[in-house]
C-alpha cells in the first residue's frame, strides 16, 4: 500500500468540481454517426455525449500519457496505468442536438485497494448534464438531464500481455476487429489523447501491451447501440474486465440475457472466450 501521506493527498481531491458548457452542435454527432454506421436524429443516442464536453488541454498541461496532467483536477495518483473501468448512466431526459448544455463534474470518491496485480486506485466521478428545452414545443416540455457515474482505475505496471492473434491472421467467423483508423477517429471526436490508443511504441515499451488498446467507452457505445435503437430515458451501466486490442477479434453476445424488471445483460466477447465488457440496459419509466 502507498504511504499515508500520499493517500491523504489524493483523497483531498474529493469534492472538487468542474463545469463545461457545450453548444451540442450537430457536427460531432454527424461524424460519430458515420463512424458507427448509425443515424443521429434530433437527440443524442445513448453514450454519444462522450463526444462533447471535452475542453482542449494546453500543451503544457498534457501528461506523459497524453491525458491532462494529474494534480490539476484529478488527484496526482502515483500509479502509471490508467483505464476507464466502469460507468453508470441514467438518462432522465435525452439531450437534444443543437441546444447548449452544461456538464458539472465532481470528484465523488478516491479509494485504494490491494489487487492481484498490485496497488489499485479507484477515482469515482459524478457528472450531471443539464439542458434547457429547445423551444416551447419541446416534447412534454422536458429539459435534457443525464446523470453519470464514472470509475477510473489507476494501477502499477503489469506483466507484458499477449496478443490473441497476429495482425494478418484471419478473423474467426462472426467476429470483427476494430481498425487503427477507427481508434484515431474516436480519439479525435472525444478529445482523448491517451497514447495507448494511437502510439504503438508507448503501448509496448511503457504499458507492456502487445498493440493499440480499443477505448473502453467505444466498446460501451457499441453495446449501447445494440441495446437501444432510439434515444430515450434509460439506465445503462458497464464494467470492463479484460482489454481489447486492435488485433483482438470481438463480437457482441447475440444471446442477450433478459433479467428481472426488463433489464438486459449484454456482453462484449473476445474470440478466446473471455468477456471483455459486460453491460446492463433498462428502459426508464
Amino acid at each position: 500500500m502507498l504511504d499515508a501521506k500520499t493517500v491523504d493527498r489524493c483523497k483531498a481531491f474529493v469534492g472538487r468540481t468542474r463545469a463545461i458548457t457545450d453548444s451540442l452542435s450537430p457536427e460531432p454527432a454527424d461524424k460519430l454517426a458515420v463512424l458507427l454506421g448509425r443515424h443521429a436524429g434530433k437527440y443524442l443516442p445513448l453514450c454519444w455525449h462522450w463526444a462533447y464536453f471535452n475542453a482542449a488541454i494546453p500543451p503544457e498541461n498534457v501528461g506523459h500519457d497524453g491525458h491532462e496532467q494529474l494534480g490539476l483536477f484529478l488527484p496526482d495518483v502515483p500509479l502509471p496505468r490508467r483505464m476507464w473501468a466502469a460507468g453508470e448512466i441514467d438518462v432522465i431526459s435525452p439531450l437534444r442536438i443543437g441546444t447548449p448544455a452544461t456538464r458539472v463534474t465532481s470528484i465523488e470518491d478516491v479509494s485504494f485497494k490491494d489487487g492481484k496485480s498490485g496497488i489499485l486506485c479507484f477515482v469515482t466521478l459524478f457528472h450531471e448534464i443539464t439542458q434547457k428545452a429547445g423551444s416551447a414545443q419541446e416534447p412534454s416540455g422536458q429539459h435534457g438531464l443525464v446523470r453519470e457515474r464514472q470509475t477510473i482505475v489507476y494501477r502499477q505496471p503489469g506483466q507484458p500481455e499477449t496478443a490473441l492473434r497476429a495482425q494478418d491472421d484471419p478473423v474467426p467467423d462472426g467476429f470483427q476487429t476494430i481498425p487503427d483508423t477507427t481508434l484515431l477517429a474516436y480519439s479525435a471526436l472525444t478529445q482523448n489523447g491517451h497514447r495507448i490508443h494511437w502510439d504503438r511504441d508507448f503501448c509496448r515499451d511503457v504499458e507492456s501491451y502487445p498493440d493499440l488498446v480499443v477505448h473502453g467507452p467505444l466498446l460501451a457505445t457499441l453495446l449501447a447501440n445494440h441495446a437501444s435503437t432510439e434515444p430515450g430515458p434509460c439506465r445503462f451501466s458497464f464494467r470492463a474486465s479484460a482489454p481489447v486490442f486492435v488485433t483482438s477479434p470481438i463480437r457482441i453476445d447475440a444471446a442477450d440475457q433478459l433479467l428481472d424488471a426488463g433489464k438486459r445483460a449484454i456482453n462484449m466477447l473476445r474470440s478466446d472466450g473471455v468477456v471483455a465488457m459486460t453491460a446492463h440496459y433498462q428502459g426508464r419509466e
